[in-house]
């Protein structure tokens, strides 16, 4: 049994009922569309007027007062239907239509080849539309009027030709017709695809202007928008139970109670926005009886041309992070201390046996003690005094104050008192530096902390002794500080979990020595990096900026 394949009229038939279906559907943004392509007819059509009543006036003066009466009748009929964009669909078959007119009156006025060249001139402009159906129309029409002339005024007009040249009129007709099908098929095709992708990206749209929405509404941290002269243009819900302050008093307003938002702090911020996507810093303000400690970061609104255009403020509360951090700050500062003890006990042991033994000699002279006893038994107390001062500092609470400070200073007092507990281990404690003073900005104390955790660590890895070299370079406008081991190292795919809270390799460890560590750093500007081979040792790189 044959299967049935459809011939090509009835597929073409087929696919203009399609075509007609989907026109009758035509949404507001298709017959807005349609409305503009009518105003872009009127145009061609005063222009094509003019142009033809120019040609005429010294050409063929005789036709030209019915073919300028004609002109004025398809552009009163094309502007009626401009003025009309609710009949933009009906307009778009009458205009089509009514623009044959002034080609027929002239080809029949003027029976002249040229003039039956130009009966095609309707079917081009109909593609003006992109549209199937009125190119069809306008082919129709336009076979039509060609047959019609050639029948009727075969003597006048084509007499002289060759009756191919008919035929190539036809074919130059249907040739134009198939090429604006194909085109306006084309881009039939390409404006369904266009309009399903802005629909698409309607949706992405609103969905994501939902979600920004619901952030800025939902958030914890409070969010404020200013202009480039300060002035908070919305804050959000967070923005006021933080800061204490109600919408409608501060948008459109300077907030004086935040430095970094007047007027005179913005340039700065700009200028460095400039050069990175934000900016982010932290502060202490306060807000009624109360201190805060903020976490803002700054990120910019740019227009399409790339200009800044306003500011997005977004503060954190940090103030309870902050504590915590102090507090596991000092716990550690604790472990560290009850891990020393024994090297300190030790270290304190020597001098006071000394101290008895000048104490007992000095009982039994009856004469003047030699000044040299004296001498002996101060250095001694001295020594115990700095051990004591070292425990003091390590162990109280500090308030942190920033200040210029020679790193090699602090690596020399650290190196000095874990000087004891490296023997013990038969460790070797070398400084290698090119500088006689590396000045940094820092908290001394807090420095020492890191350096303390970090070369412990190195001891404790190596139990069999060795040496740790602490390296001091200078690049640029920063400081490498690398602390190198020979120890145990540490495994492959355990590396990049150091750090962590509360991850350890030691069976007494806390895990947070060296979390605590790198977050000081952090605090200070710098980072803390880790390399290490298993048997081979360990290297701890610290990137801290020197002094401004």
């Amino acid at each position: 049994m044959k299967s049935y394949q459809p011939n090509f009229f009835t597929v073409f038939t087929l696919r203009l009922a399609e075509q007609w279906n989907l026109e009758k559907n035509d949404t507001s943004e298709q017959l807005a569309m349609i409305h503009k392509r009518n105003k872009l007819l009127l145009i061609v059509f005063v222009t094509l007027s003019v142009l033809d009543t120019i040609t005429n006036l010294f050409v063929f003066p005789s036709i030209l007062l019915p073919v300028v009466l004609l002109s004025l009748f398809g552009c009163c009929v094309t502007l009626y239907f401009v003025l009309k964009p609710r009949l933009a669909k009906i307009g778009m078959y009458v205009i089509v239509c009514t623009s044959f007119l002034p080609f027929w009156l002239v080809a029949y006025l003027d029976k002249d080849i040229i003039n039956y060249i130009f009966l095609t001139m309707p079917l081009i402009m109909s593609s003006v539309y992109n549209r199937i159906m009125p190119t069809i129309l306008a082919s129709a029409i336009t076979l039509a009027t060609l047959t019609y002339f050639y029948f009727y005024y075969f003597q006048t007009v084509f007499y002289e030709n060759i009756k191919v040249d008919v035929v190539y009129f036809l074919l130059f007709t249907l040739f134009v017709t198939v090429y604006l099908l194909f085109s306006s098929s084309l881009n039939e095709r390409f404006r369904l695809r266009a309009e399903e992708k802005e629909k698409e990206t309607s949706r992405e749209l609103i969905s994501t202007k939902e979600y920004l929405e619901a952030y800025f509404t939902n958030t914890t941290d409070a969010i404020g928008v200013y202009d480039l002269n300060g002035q908070a243009l919305q804050i959000n819900a967070s923005f006021e139970n933080i800061f204490q302050v109600r919408a409608k008093d501060v948008v459109g307003k300077q907030t004086s109670f935040l430095a970094f938002t007047k007027m005179e702090s913005l340039p700065h911020l700009i200028s460095r926005m400039e050069e990175q996507k934000n900016v982010s810093f932290e502060t202490v303000m306060s807000v009624g009886n109360h201190t805060l400690e903020v976490k803002v970061t700054v990120t910019p609104i740019k227009n399409p041309r790339g200009t800044i255009i306003a500011l997005i403020f977004l503060m954190e509360d940090i103030t309870d992070k902050k504590r915590t951090e102090e507090a596991l700050m000092q716990s550690e500062k604790l472990s560290v201390i009850g891990e020393l003890a024994a090297g300190v006990a030790h270290e304190i042991r020597n001098p006071v046996t000394v101290l008895k033994g000048f104490v007992q000699l000095l009982s039994q002279q009856r004469t003047i003690p030699d000044p040299y006893y004296f001498n002996i038994m101060q250095k001694e107390l001295d020594r115990i005094n700095q051990i004591t001062n070292e425990f003091m500092a390590l162990a109280k609470p500090q308030a942190i104050k920033i200040k210029n400070q020679n790193l090699l200073e602090l690596i020399f007092q650290v190196t000095d008192f874990l000087e004891s507990e490296a023997l013990l281990h038969k460790v070797e404690l070398l400084v290698e530096h090119e500088e006689t003073a590396v000045w940094i900005d820092c908290e001394p104390n807090q420095i020492k902390q890191v350096l303390i955790n970090t070369i412990k660590n190195g001891i404790e890895a190596m139990p069999e002794g060795g040496k740790i070299r602490i390296k001091v370079k200078k690049k640029r406008d920063f400081i490498y500080l690398l602390i190198e081991d020979e120890g145990t190292g540490i495994p492959a795919d355990l590396i990049e979990k150091i750090g962590q809270p509360f991850f350890t390799t030691k069976e007494q460890g806390t895990g947070l020595g060296l979390m605590v560590s790198m977050k000081i750093v952090e605090n200070h500007g710098g980072a803390v990096s880790i390399q290490s081979l298993e048997n081979k040792g360990t290297i701890v790189k610290i990137l801290m900026p020197l002094h401004k």
